[in-house]
């Protein structure tokens, strides 16, 4: 896990320091990407979590 972490930290320091500079349609795309993985888990994230909830409420009840 902590492999994982640093290898993202490695990665966003490469892409910061040397793509970056030489390319701003590759940091728009990079941003783009970044951006809309994360609202599609975070949304996935939220809607398990209600099913859970959902889940729970129902069995409780």
């Amino acid at each position: 896990m902590v492999q994982l972490v640093e290898s993202v930290v490695d990665l966003v320091i490469i892409f910061a320091t040397e793509v970056a500079p030489q390319d701003p349609i590759g940091l728009l795309v990079f941003l783009v990407g970044a951006a809309l993985t994360t609202f599609a888990a975070g949304l996935f994230g939220v809607l398990t979590v209600g099913a859970l909830f959902g889940w729970v409420r129902d069995a409780v009840a």
